[in-house]
């Protein structure tokens, strides 16, 4: 597919990739491979202005600094084709076809992106520094960060821990040592709370608080409790190379800049509470940056402090509704990007591996990528990489849609110590993808993670080979449209849909934890008296009442559990359970309640359902002091419509009754 207003510039590094222009295709109104990029970009650079060009994907491993001062005024995306097809893959074939594709998931990707720029907020970092240390070597580094920040006048604070080591005896620090107890907030905006050594004040239990705009830790191990994010620099090593780079990062943090927006919230579909009651509540519970809160003035909504959030993703994988969404990657970029990784011509089939989509975190899981690129470190070309925030961005939907976009196997790439803390939400949405494949016989073995430590790069790449030689072909029929719906739900839904048309088969109900927002609403239609209730307060429309037909209907796949209906319902007829139907009619509406109208005995009009009349009149007659008001001309007043009813009691009233 030609993109106008685009051009390809690509390297052969010197001649030793044996690049072809023609199995890459023609994905650009202009496209080169050089052989000498500082040279050979000055005439790219001319053609490109003649032609008008917007954007330019680059792939070439020279300095950004050239193709940044050639290519003024134009929109550049750089691609490491050399690390991710040319250097690992020896088939060349399928090198090509790769690349090829990469190309063009990155064209389709940067035009959702130029329809949706991501909003910012100012942000001012100034040079209030706090070092907490357990090493002598923390004096070093405080005069090394002075000595570098000397411009902006930084104001270092030393903290000594209570465990310091290589301060000479009677050194006046020693009476200074502190536990560090919690850090709280954010770059520019934390709060760091020590307390006192108890035996050097008498056992004092007094803690304060600092105020600064970053922290440096530096002990043997993390302490318990303390996070690293932008701003709080977690260090266990005393090597002056690490030191140095730390002052450095500590530097480029101070001043003004514009915080990207990682996340948009959608209050309307939000299952925060209905009536007063809070229900959900995911985003608050898995966010590891407490960066997300209910409003002050509404509890049943959510708020989030976009200058505290780190834009790891953990919410909008938690959240049932996708009231949450990330920015970039915003969910149409990543179906974008997988689609057209994994789209393929027939002619090209026979000659690729079977299609792996790997989700790698832009952490550790893009380093064992880069340095598999750099050894060289061989591994299948059918591996397909989409860069996500973190790990915990990768929601159920992202993993089956894959499979359902034609990938044979699903692999996660990152950190054996993520930096955002626990996984448990990665591994619920694993566990949970896991038991759907399972239960469709499509082979629960088709999701992996892979994770590795600095210095294991060779394993991660040993593993991923290892996955990838255990993949057969998907047995799916690949469908290679980008979805329409990019919300986690119908996504699912659809996901579901394909798999039972496809493989024939419906597992039934299958039970769940009570962590994944999953339910099935049991209704007890005897009891139903179609009150609408359950219908007003579902947040995801699982419920839905149809007037011309007097009936209620449930969509389970809609349902997340939330619990509203089952608080609201006044008979008490709705019961939730934690489960999972895995049928065709579970991903539609079907009929749960009914009942016939009754006419008006007055003007025969329908007016009330037969369950709900007879539930009011069962209710009212067996109050005694209610009895006289339903007696006489007065008996069946409850069998008239309110306009008839009114009538009625007034010319009871005219009659000398007295309600």
């Amino acid at each position: 597919m030609l993109a106008k207003r685009w051009g390809v510039f690509l390297c052969d590094c010197r001649s030793t990739l044996n690049m072809d222009l023609q199995k890459i295709g023609n994905p650009a109104s202009l496209v080169v491979v050089a052989t000498n990029p500082e040279k050979d970009i000055e005439d790219f650079a001319s053609k490109a202005d003649q032609l008008e060009l917007e954007h330019v994907v680059v792939g070439c491993c020279a300095k950004p600094l050239i193709f940044e001062e050639a290519l003024q005024g134009k929109t550049l995306h750089f691609l490491d084709l050399k690390g991710k097809c040319f250097a690992p893959h020896s088939n060349l074939e399928q090198a090509h076809t790769k690349a090829s594709k990469m190309i063009e998931a990155e064209i389709r990707v940067s035009n959702i992106k130029a329809k949706n720029p991501v909003p910012v907020n100012p942000l001012q970092v100034g040079n209030r520094v706090v070092i907490f240390t357990e090493f002598s070597e923390g004096l070093k580094l405080a005069s090394m960060l002075d000595e570098l920040m000397d411009g902006d006048s930084a104001a270092v604070t030393l903290c000594i821990s209570s465990d310091i080591e290589g301060l000479e005896d009677g050194s006046p620090l020693l009476e200074q040592r502190t536990s560090l107890i919690a850090v709280e907030g954010r770059l520019g905006n934390l709060k760091i709370t020590l307390e006192p050594d108890q035996i050097l004040n008498g056992g004092s239990q007094k803690r304060f608080d600092l105020k600064a705009d970053q922290l440096i830790v530096l002990t043997k191990t993390h302490p318990p409790g303390i996070k690293r994010r932008t701003g709080v620099h977690l260090l266990s090593s005393t090597e002056s190379e690490i030191l140095e780079e730390t002052v450095r990062q500590v530097r480029d943090l101070v001043g003004h800049f514009h915080k990207p927006v990682h996340l948009t919230y959608d209050q309307d579909i939000c299952a925060g509470g209905d009536k007063g009651m809070e229900t959900c509540g995911r985003c608050i519970s898995y966010c590891p940056y407490d960066a997300i809160s209910r409003q002050t003035e509404n509890r049943l909504r959510i708020q989030v402090d976009h200058l505290t959030c780190e834009g790891c993703g953990a919410c909008v994988s938690a959240c049932p509704t996708s009231a949450l969404q990330f920015t970039e990657p915003s969910p149409q970029e990543i179906y974008a990007r997988m689609a057209a990784l994994l789209e393929s011509s027939k002619e090209k089939q026979g000659n690729v591996e079977p299609p792996v989509i790997v989700f790698h975190c832009e952490e550790m899981g893009r380093k064992v990528l880069e340095t598999a690129g750099l050894v060289p470190l061989p591994y299948s070309p059918g591996v397909l990489p989409v860069e996500v925030p973190c790990l915990r961005y990768v929601s159920e939907s992202n993993m089956l849609a894959a499979m359902s976009l034609g990938a044979a196997g699903v692999g996660l790439l990152g950190c054996e110590d993520c930096p955002n803390g626990e996984r448990e939400l990665l591994y619920q949405k694993y566990d949970f993808t896991q038991l759907i494949l399972q239960n469709f016989d499509l082979d629960q073995d088709r999701v992996r993670i892979i994770t590795a430590e600095a210095g294991q790069e060779a394993d991660a790449v040993e593993a991923i080979n290892q996955f990838v030689s255990q993949l057969s072909e998907s047995p799916m029929v690949p469908n290679w449209t980008t979805p329409s719906q990019t919300l986690n739900r119908p996504i699912l839904s659809d996901v579901l849909g394909g798999f039972i048309d496809q493989t024939g088969n419906e597992p039934g109900r299958i039970s769940l934890s009570s962590e994944l927002p999953f339910a099935f609403a049991n209704i007890n239609e005897s009891g139903c008296t179609l009150c609408r209730s359950c219908a007003n307060v579902c947040p995801t429309n699982a419920f839905r009442f149809e007037e011309e037909s007097n009936s209620l209907h449930f969509k389970h796949i809609n349902c997340v559990g939330c619990g509203l209906c089952e608080e609201v319902c006044p008979e008490n007829v709705i019961t939730i359970k934690r489960e999972l139907v895995l049928e065709k009619q579970s991903l539609d509406y079907t009929l749960v309640a009914e009942d016939e109208m009754i006419n008006c005995l007055k003007c025969e009009k329908p007016y009330i359902n037969r369950r709900a009349l007879e539930a009011v009149e069962s209710k009212l007659f067996e109050i005694e002091s209610l009895k006289n008001t339903f007696s006489g001309n007065r008996k069946n007043i409850l069998r008239m419509c309110p306009d008839c009813r009114t009538v009625a009691a007034m010319m009871e009233v005219d009659r000398g009754w007295e309600p």
